[in-house]
């Protein structure tokens, strides 16, 4: 069965997974020549380190280093083949042909942590779009992961 995406006019994509709304919000986006550095040895670094680490595993679709990243709650919510397939999915009705991104600001709070980005796409047909978002990333025993399960529109 096919996972229907929803386009937003933010250019965010929603999957809509056995009636639960995930937002997936930079995947389709930040797919394509993100310009970062790091792996999943950073995981247990700083919040930021895990967010270029998901950027980099995204671009180089390392999708099971990407799921690594997220918390226990959002894999107990979405399998590795869903969550694979629907960054595959995001990416075929993609018009990203490059793209960049910046780390904002980051705004650690006990164990929750907040990171800002800021996304600069170019579509295939030479328009710039832009966008940002926020992060939210839980503490999970001693290492930092990108809480995506309580995404909503």
């Amino acid at each position: 069965m096919k996972t229907p995406i929803v386009r937003l006019t933010t250019r965010l994509y929603i999957f809509n997974m056995s009636g639960k709304a995930l937002l997936l919000s930079i995947i389709a986006l930040c797919l394509i020549f993100t310009a970062c550095s790091g792996r999943e040895e950073n995981a247990s670094g700083s919040p930021s380190q895990v967010v270029e680490s998901f950027f980099t595993a995204l671009e180089t679709q390392d999708y099971q280093t990407a799921y690594s990243l997220q918390t226990k709650e959002f894999q107990n919510q979405m399998p590795l083949e869903i969550f694979s397939a629907s960054i595959e999915q995001g990416l075929s009705d993609s018009r990203i042909v490059s793209q960049s991104h910046e780390i904002k600001s980051v705004d650690v709070r006990g164990d929750l942590a907040y990171v800002s980005y800021r996304i600069v796409s170019t579509t295939r047909e030479g328009e710039k779009l832009e966008g940002q978002g926020t992060y939210l990333l839980k503490k999970e025993r001693d290492s930092w992961r990108i809480d995506l399960s309580g995404a909503s529109p």
